[in-house]
């Protein structure tokens, strides 16, 4: 029976169902409202992220405009880049020049005598000393271990001496096989100087030119005769070149019976020499000749037979400067030349380094045009322009009201908008603090704001004078800067939380200092002379906590300080590991005697300069194991009269500043320069680029940034709603369920009296017919 009257309305009739919704939609009224509510701020919510994406896409294009760095693009066009190539770092000087490549940098290329293997021990053994230019002397050690020819390739190459050692194969028939050394830096300053005293054995020449031994191109089988040099040859060439003789005729001539004569070429140079006699010396004449002198054994030529004589001049490549001229070449002026002992030269156009490849050949030149980059500029600000007047676009899109059709922005009205919106012509109209020229506002670039709020470049001409010809003011009215009042202090960089227009005082208390090693006095070198041997000639450093690899020192006797200083500051250089770190190698003379002092390049508390402890040290008799290692110092000081942090020559304001936080200076001076006053001051200014990226970084700084504190307090309400819907729906359902309850309740005892009614019915029926069966 119950589960009959469960069925909606199978008793009453009612649908129940529809009852018990109807009720619950119209208690449900409170919740469809906060459901509205909370679609409306969802929709606020897209919105402000919306806006938020836009400043975002602007903040991309005021980063650039920040940077001072951002305006000092250049152009450099090379009329023919196959002579040289030019690149603009930075600022570069405008103008045209007219370039001539007069000669190229090359490095010292040398080579020594041919040699029958590269492998045998051929060589003898003693000492090799090597010298690029006034560098110091190398001195590499040849043993029985590494007296080949590749061996001494090794050597040489291991000893990093300032050249790279090769081994060539001429493929001449007899002697193919020579060492050449290439000094590894171009110019005439590296020329190499080499001495080879090898014993016992065949030693290194690297100075006489020589003659090859004869070879045989093609003999008839029917000639006997040999072909030698003669034994006073010498040649008095200074090139490399290759003789080629012909027995001139035909048929077979017997040497000594009959004149032969060999007609021969150096591929410039031709002539003729007559043999009349064997087994003696014959000489060439003339232009070319160079000294050859030949000789034949008895026997027989046959005509068209030839042989040739190679020459060998160990000089492959003279050291040379590259050399070129600048200024016009049209008689209107004089140019000047300028070398260089490698093929990059710098600044010689302000800004501009110039690599030259080849020869420019006689009259010509070639033509190199410099600008600042003022279509490269006018594109960073025309982006900018485009972000700034998406946001105006937007802004005024929210705060736009249609009276028609009664619809507005959804931020309609929001006073952060209104907010925005003044802050954005603030930053862009107001007059920039601490600029006194005419370039403290936008206008003076020839952009102007319109009547809607939007920026337009509105007078080209004039932006482009004033990139031209007042670039650093531009850069003042764009950029964050700062102006300095005394030379050694210099504005590095700001931030938003940067004041401008205050004159920062500063003072510093503690210049910044290198970290050095100061050996223990040597005394005089000249009457107590340092002897570097193999066992004590190797040294190991660690500068600024990198460590080097083993330093190994020339082996040889050192009298002189400066000698000795040149010698380790050569080898410090040549480190794979420290060379690059810019440490500085003097001898400090103290009047009897003198020490070494390493200093590094860097500044700071980590600045430093240490020997370590290994075998075979130098350390000890050159005064250093033993000497003072002193730490470099951070600057420090005060700006505005708050305690800054220094690091190496930076001084920036703390984080817990009240009026320096986020500025950053360089302080250049030395200790001598401090004084008890003040130093100087620093004025900062914020250019409309800068102070408009402040604007957008309050508006967008994560967390912090207006926009989500917006975000965050609309994203707040709506989960407050959504929470506040939830417990109404809640309720409802158990409004629902209880009377969804009541109504079967209704039903059970509407169907517990119809069972009633119908049982009584029914007994009130049989009574009846008992009672009339009962008067029949």
């Amino acid at each position: 029976m119950a589960a009959t009257s469960a069925i909606d309305g199978i008793i009453s009739g009612l649908n129940t169902t529809e009852i018990v919704d109807t009720i619950i939609k119209a208690e449900r009224r409170n919740a469809v409202l906060l459901e509205e509510e909370q679609a409306m701020k969802t929709t606020i919510i897209s919105a402000f992220k919306a806006l938020q994406a836009k400043f975002l896409a602007l903040n991309t294009e005021l980063s650039q405009l920040v940077r001072s760095s951002s305006y000092e693009a250049a152009t450099v066009d090379v009329s023919d880049t196959s002579y040289l190539t030019a690149t603009g770092t930075g600022r570069v000087t405008s103008g045209s020049y007219d370039i001539r490549v007069l000669s190229l940098a090359r490095n010292h290329q040398i080579a020594g005598q041919g040699l029958t293997s590269d492998s045998l021990a051929l060589m003898g053994t003693g000492a090799i000393s090597i010298q690029v230019g006034d560098g110091a002397t190398q001195t590499i050690t040849i043993d029985g271990t590494n007296n080949s020819l590749v061996g001494i390739k090794q050597a040489i190459n291991n000893a990093k001496a300032g050249v790279t050692a090769s081994i060539v194969n001429d493929g001449s028939a007899s002697n193919p096989y020579r060492l050449v050394l290439t000094a590894n830096k171009t110019g005439v300053a590296n020329k190499i100087t080499i001495n080879s005293n090898l014993v016992g054995g065949t030693n290194l020449n690297f100075a006489t030119p020589s003659f090859d031994a004869p070879e045989i191109l093609s003999f008839d089988e029917d000639s006997t005769a040999e072909v030698s040099l003669g034994t006073t040859a010498a040649y008095t060439g200074a090139g490399n070149k290759i003789f080629t003789f012909t027995v001139r005729g035909s048929g077979t001539h017997t040497l000594g019976n009959e004149p032969i004569t060999l007609d021969w070429s150096d591929g410039t140079n031709t002539g003729s020499v007559v043999v009349t006699q064997s087994d003696t010396e014959v000489e060439l004449v003339g232009a070319g000749a160079d000294g050859l002198k030949l000789n034949l054994s008895g026997g027989t030529l046959t005509g068209g037979d030839t042989f040739q004589v190679g020459t060998f001049a160990p000089t492959l490549q003279a050291a040379s400067d590259a050399r070129i001229s600048i200024g016009s070449q049209d008689g209107s002026g004089s140019p000047i030349m300028v070398g260089s002992d490698t093929n990059t030269f710098r600044d010689l156009v302000g800004g501009v380094t110039i690599r030259v490849a080849k020869v420019t050949p006689a009259g010509e030149s070639v033509t190199i045009n410099t600008d600042i980059d003022v279509e490269g500029v006018k594109t960073k600000i025309q982006n900018f322009i485009k972000r700034y007047n998406e946001v105006i676009d937007f802004i005024e899109e929210q705060n736009r009201y249609d009276q028609e059709k009664e619809e507005s922005g959804v931020l309609f009205g929001d006073a952060t908008l209104w907010m925005v919106r003044n802050s954005l012509s603030n930053a862009i109209g107001n007059k920039i603090t601490g600029l006194d020229s005419k370039f403290s506002q936008l206008y003076a670039l020839g952009i102007r704001s319109k009547g809607d709020g939007r920026l337009a470049i509105t007078d080209s001409t004039r932006f482009d004078d004033a990139l031209r010809n007042n670039l650093d003011e531009v850069i003042k009215l764009m950029s964050r800067a700062g102006v300095s009042s005394r030379s050694g202090i210099d504005f590095v960089s700001s931030t938003t939380e940067t004041k401008a227009g205050e004159n920062y005082e500063v003072n510093i208390t503690q210049a910044a200092a290198k970290g050095y090693l100061q050996g223990n006095d040597l005394g005089n070198l000249l009457t107590n002379p340092i002897t570097l041997t193999g066992s004590n000639n190797t040294l190991k450093l660690t500068v600024d906590g990198l460590k080097s690899r083993e330093i190994y020192l020339a082996q040889r006797t050192y009298d002189s300080g400066d000698d000795l200083a040149e010698e380790v500051q050569a080898r410090i250089d040549a480190d794979e590991s420290i060379g690059n770190r810019g440490v500085t190698v003097e001898w400090v003379s103290t009047g009897a005697g003198g020490y070494l002092k390493l200093t590094s390049s860097t500044y700071g508390s980590s600045s430093s300069v240490a020997v370590d402890t290994i075998s075979n040290s130098a350390s000890i008799v050159l005064g250093l194991s033993a000497g003072t290692a002193v730490k470099g110092l951070d600057v420090a000081g005060t700006i505005n009269g708050e305690e800054a942090d220094g690091k190496g020559q930076l001084l920036s304001g703390k984080d817990t500043s009240k009026t320096i936080k986020g500025l950053v200076l360089k302080i250049a001076m030395d200790s001598g320069q401090l004084t008890e006053a003040i130093e100087g001051t620093v004025t900062v200014t914020k250019g409309v680029a800068a102070r408009l990226a402040d604007v957008v970084d309050s508006l967008t700084k994560q967390t912090e940034g207006t926009f989500d504190r917006r975000i965050k307090s609309y994203q707040d309400q709506v989960d407050t709603i959504a929470k506040r819907v939830e417990e109404i729906d809640e309720r409802l359902e158990v409004r629902r369920a209880s009377l969804m309850l009541k109504f079967q309740q209704m039903e059970d005892a509407l169907g517990q009296m119809k069972s009633t009614g119908d049982y009584l019915t029914n007994q009130l029926a049989s009574i009846n017919a008992n009672w009339i069966r009962s008067r029949k």
